[in-house]
């Protein structure tokens, strides 16, 4: 086959509406449904991929991590410079071609990790494979978390035994100034034995991080993003001072940020309670988040796949993401209630056994996306040709 008959032939934006089965609460705000972009492109040779773009409706979480900003992204910067690529280049026929293409944009992290999902679904339909595979996995079989965003302590300790009954022993709680100790204090009173974390999505400041030292007792696997989405150096100051771990989520951006942070976090002597949340979309793509996985094993800085409260679609790229054995704990990858949305774009639920999940050999991610939906649920916004 030749390399323009792999070469990638047009892209669309489809723009999705995806309903919460239950409303979803962080720091930052409450989300009831998402309008959600998901990118497809098509190779000359007839092969189709789809790449998710798990944006929020404001940029709450990060910059440009909003549907408007990733939709200018994708129309004005990002599909137009995988066109001129190669236009000048020839054809993209891997990962590393896409990413050559949009080195020169600045930014655009969330936009450009949804074509190279796409690209991604496309290789390993190439090579009739699992992406597992593909990235180097070997290890099928894992345990999975849940995330809780509950705006009352009723409420947060209501998810936390719907997901322990569901076999769930992985829990991360949303807290933020002035809910914290309590929803913590309650639900590990309930469920002594599971791990238990936290996520502050940046909630806290210099002057109320203190608070969070009154959580110590209570044997959490983390603390998660307590301090300024851009920050790793008051992190690090204030690492020593906590006994429970940090985990770095909103601040990592790239590989060389997770370098910088094994630097700041052994300057103060304090490597072994730092861990990294990798949210692909967070850094631009997987090839990244891969090989921050990959260095922070090096450092001996745990690891863990966070969710962005992603279609069953975009949970199944993270899933095949677990299989790394760079990737220590559980990440999130469910729901304290069952599916995230009353509708989903997959023909089958992903589903989780007593808490843990399997991959297979079925090609790609290894569930099959339900195209009447994927049409039904949304329109398409844009197409661009990216050959003349």
């Amino acid at each position: 086959m030749t390399n323009d008959a792999m070469g990638l032939s047009d892209a669309s934006v489809r723009l999705l509406r995806l309903t919460l089965r239950a409303p979803f609460a962080t720091s930052f705000g409450t989300y009831r449904e998402l309008t959600r972009p998901f990118v497809v492109l098509r190779t000359a040779d007839g092969l189709v991929g789809v790449g998710e773009v798990p944006t929020l409706p404001d940029p709450a979480y990060k910059a440009e991590c909003d549907t408007p900003a990733v939709l200018t992204s994708l129309r004005a910067f990002v599909l137009p410079a995988v066109a001129r690529h190669q236009a000048a280049h020839g054809p993209i026929v891997d990962v590393a071609d896409l990413r050559a293409s949009t080195a020169g944009i600045k930014g655009a992290l969330f936009a450009k990790s949804g074509v190279e999902g796409a690209l991604w679904d496309i290789l390993a339909q190439r090579s009739a494979r699992p992406l597992w595979r593909l990235w180097g996995g070997t290890r099928t079989t894992f345990p999975v978390g849940v995330s809780i965003g509950g705006r009352t302590v009723d409420e947060a300790v209501a998810l936390a035994d719907n997901a322990v009954g569901l076999g769930y022993r992985r829990l991360k709680v949303k807290i933020w100034p002035g809910f914290d100790l309590a929803p913590v204090a309650a639900v590990r009173e309930r469920h002594p034995d599971v791990l238990l974390q936290v996520d502050a999505n940046s909630a806290y400041d210099l002057a109320t991080w203190p608070a969070l030292k009154a959580l110590d007792p209570f044997d959490l696997l983390l603390i998660e993003q307590p301090l300024f989405d851009d920050d790793l150096v008051f992190h690090a100051e204030i690492a020593p001072h906590l006994r429970t771990p940090l985990c770095l989520d909103e601040s990592v951006h790239s590989l060389r940020d997770a370098q910088a942070a094994a630097h700041l976090w052994r300057r103060h002597n304090a490597l072994d309670r730092l861990i990294v949340n990798i949210k692909p979309p967070r850094v631009g793509g997987f090839a990244e988040a891969i090989a921050i996985a990959d260095f922070c094993r090096g450092e001996g800085i745990r690891t863990w796949i966070g969710g962005m409260l992603d279609s069953a679609w975009g949970k199944a790229f993270n899933l095949n993401l677990n299989a790394l054995a760079a990737v220590d704990l559980p990440g999130d990858h469910f729901s304290p209630t069952g599916a995230y949305f009353g509708e989903d774009v997959v023909a089958t639920p992903l589903a989780a056994t007593d808490g843990t999940y399997s991959l297979g050999e079925g090609v790609s991610t290894g569930v099959a996306l339900d195209w009447e939906r994927f049409e039904r649920l949304g329109e398409t916004v844009f197409e661009r040709r990216l050959v003349d």
